[in-house]
């Protein structure tokens, strides 16, 4: 059974339906990325920035993961994850629990692998239907909370490590490689797939969908984007 240890910021008084955590095909690429990469996982210590419902981060603990420690700024969210974690079952020594923006509540803690599916869809103003407002906004450019993101993983990911955290390849993939290419890091892609926009993105993107060259696209009535998972590690 794993070890529970919770440390949080604050407790917000408003209870929120669990629906709002559900999980999308952002959720499943990073699943399946941790499902195919085991060895990279089992007995090493695991962070997930966002955790939301926390099944990403179960998955780590499923696959043997030494330590997981996730973080969130909904406190929801993270009591659903401790719940979950002490059914599981198996899993860590050791589970921590904490509550904050990004990289705020992280101290100065090291890991062997960084996850993170966070908001990063490019628009200032998004409130989408069964969706918690922290979870629908990138800012106009998609890269409110990726770019801190970024530059924090140069004092959390240890030595040999990887982060993996996807990425909607219309908010500028090169402009993420060229940050992290100039902190000593590289970056990878893979589990490149395509995803359905619902008209209320649509309207709400930026630049409109005919802005982002080729990683966003219409056929027919319908608009698509190209997305994939980033995998940045130490050079």
């Amino acid at each position: 059974m794993a070890k529970i240890t919770v440390s949080s910021c604050a407790e917000p008084e408003v209870q929120k339906s669990v629906d709002v955590f559900s999980p999308t095909e952002y959720t499943t690429m990073l699943i399946g990325f941790l499902q195919e990469n085991a060895d990279r996982v089992a007995d090493r210590a695991v962070c997930e920035i966002g955790t939301g419902n926390g099944v990403i981060a179960m998955q780590a603990a499923v696959l043997g993961a030494r330590s997981v420690t996730v973080s969130d700024v909904e406190q929801d969210a993270l009591d659903a994850v401790s719940a979950s974690f002490s059914r599981l079952g198996q899993g860590p020594t050791e589970f921590s629990c904490l509550n904050g923006p990004l990289w705020q509540p992280h101290g100065k803690r090291r890991y062997d692998v960084i996850l993170a599916n966070l908001p990063h869809f490019p628009t200032p103003s998004l409130t989408l239907p069964g969706r918690l407002p922290t979870w629908s906004m990138g800012g106009a450019d998609g890269r409110k909370m990726l770019d801190p993101f970024l530059e924090g993983l140069t004092g959390h990911l240890a030595p040999g490590g990887l982060a993996a955290f996807t990425h909607n390849r219309f908010v500028g993939i090169d402009q993420t490689r060229t940050f992290l290419e100039a902190r000593g890091m590289s970056l990878q892609t893979c589990c490149e797939t395509i995803v359905h926009l619902s008209p209320l993105k649509v309207s709400a993107l930026t630049h409109g969908p005919d802005g982002y060259g080729p990683d966003v696209f219409t056929l027919g009535n319908h608009v698509f984007g190209r997305v994939c998972l980033a995998i940045a590690s130490w050079t």
